[in-house]
């Protein structure tokens, strides 16, 4: 053998090595789904679980307290979904997912809440916190220890929204008893978490939980959550022959990974009855939640891997093989139109299922309903926007941020009417809001 064709056998030889290390690294970079827990919404019995008591972050799930907290307070009469929120400075600041509203905006709590539960908006959780709580700092306060109340041994707040904050936490057991208080204390309002979307003048904007919604036998939604630290998350539910059963699932891969394990673990709950009660559930778990950067480490599946995974050629599989991002499946139906054309319709069908309802976004909008909105019992404490430094004709009537002031000196307890309905953008302040093509701040949170 000569001196080249040695060389170009020793190259081609170092290459296969390398290309299988690679294959190896990106095959242990597909995490599995990280933790889940399953229950009986009815009676609350554990149906199955791993590592329930593993710290995560919650991500936006941590808007279901921020829910909670503003339904209990308008079931014990102190609010009511008429009464109206104000986008303060605060709100607006907060990074997407948001509504982007300038400052002074007002919005009925009831639009505020779907843009919470549906869009997941950050600077709206901001605004119904103060509005509910007074402070944002109150709220939280409120948050915790309501926490404490419902039995949450594991789950601290620092916002109200789930943005990226490492002092914020919780397990799968946590958020299942807030997912199930949520669903058994206020059921007056559980349409609230079952719209797949909202409309808001010509546009509409998703729910994360769109796809299981609409192809889940008897879905009823409740809450989805991305940050990079967490994965995907949700707390979701469906309801069949009169039972309900609730799931969490914690670090997934993709929001689709998200949904077909969701999915399975619903399908498998109506078959179990078995189990102990969440709220004399005990265990341990991993008391440091993922390192930072958790979404990097942990590859997106492609479309092919989830069919192979989830599929219907899958068959009977335990949860555990589901979850298992390296169990081995067989393959699974071709999902490719082309080599660089994935049929979409194909693979919702063969991980979720058809579509068993058609796609309904609710209708969401600014200020009241009715012609003139009555805000003098806010007083002092919610102040008017303040106009802009030198302005000549700041107590003029003029449009402030989505509001009309009428002739009212600044921060005394005005009566405010909402500018006439419009889509144009003057009504939104920041980045990062319903017009952005962009994300805003550097960090992003998707529902």
């Amino acid at each position: 053998m000569n001196f080249s064709v040695y060389w170009i056998a020793q190259k081609l030889r170092f290459f296969a090595v390398f290309a299988i290390a690679l294959a190896s690294v990106l095959t242990n970079a597909r995490a599995d789904v990280a933790a889940w827990l399953l229950m009986d919404a009815d009676n609350g019995h554990v149906l199955e679980q791993n590592g329930a008591f593993d710290r995560w972050y919650p991500a936006s799930l941590t808007k279901m307290m921020t829910a909670y907290i503003a339904f209990k307070s308008i079931s014990q009469g102190e609010m009511a979904m008429s009464d109206m929120v104000m986008v303060s400075q605060n709100a607006l600041n907060q990074p997407p997912s948001k509504m982007g509203f300038k400052v002074g905006t007002t919005i009925t709590l009831d639009n505020a809440l779907k843009m919470i539960l549906v869009k997941s908006a950050n600077d709206i959780a901001v605004a119904v916190a103060e509005r509910v709580g007074g402070t944002e700092e109150s709220f939280i306060s409120q948050m915790n220890a309501t926490a404490r109340r419902l039995g949450m041994t594991h789950t601290n707040f620092v916002n109200p929204h789930g943005l990226p904050d490492n002092r914020q936490i919780s397990s799968a057991r946590d958020m299942a008893l807030l997912a199930s208080a949520l669903w058994n204390q206020f059921p007056q309002y559980r349409s609230y978490m079952s719209h797949p979307g909202i409309r808001f003048g010509r546009r509409t904007f998703r729910s994360g939980n769109r796809d299981f919604l609409l192809r889940t036998a008897g879905a009823n939604g409740l809450k989805t959550g991305y940050i990079c630290n967490s994965g995907f998350n949700v707390a979701t539910s469906a309801t069949r022959n009169g039972r309900t059963v609730i799931a969490v699932v914690l670090g997934a891969a993709s929001s689709l990974e998200r949904s077909a394990f969701a999915k399975k673990l619903i399908d498998s709950g109506f078959k179990k009855t078995a189990g102990s009660k969440i709220t004399a559930f005990r265990g341990s778990g991993n008391i440091n939640p993922p390192k930072d950067h958790y979404c990097k480490r942990n590859a997106k599946p492609t479309a092919q891997q989830l069919v192979d995974r989830f599929g219907t050629k899958r068959g009977s599989a335990s949860m555990m093989a589901y979850a298992d991002a390296g169990s081995p499946s067989p393959r699974g139906k071709s999902i490719r139109l082309s080599k660089k054309k994935v049929n979409w319709g194909l693979v919702y069908e063969e991980i979720l299922g058809p579509q068993l309802k058609s796609y309904a976004p609710v209708t969401v909008r600014i200020g009241n309903e009715h012609p003139v909105v009555a805000l003098k019992k806010l007083g002092n404490a919610v102040p008017l926007p303040i106009p802009k430094p030198g302005s000549q004709k700041g107590l003029e009537p003029a449009p402030i941020g989505g509001i009309q002031q009428l002739n009212v000196p600044v921060g005394k307890g005005a009566s405010l009417r909402p500018l006439k309905s419009t889509s144009k953008r003057d009504l939104f302040g920041s980045p990062g809001g319903l017009y952005a093509n962009t994300s805003a701040f550097g960090k992003t949170q998707s529902p």
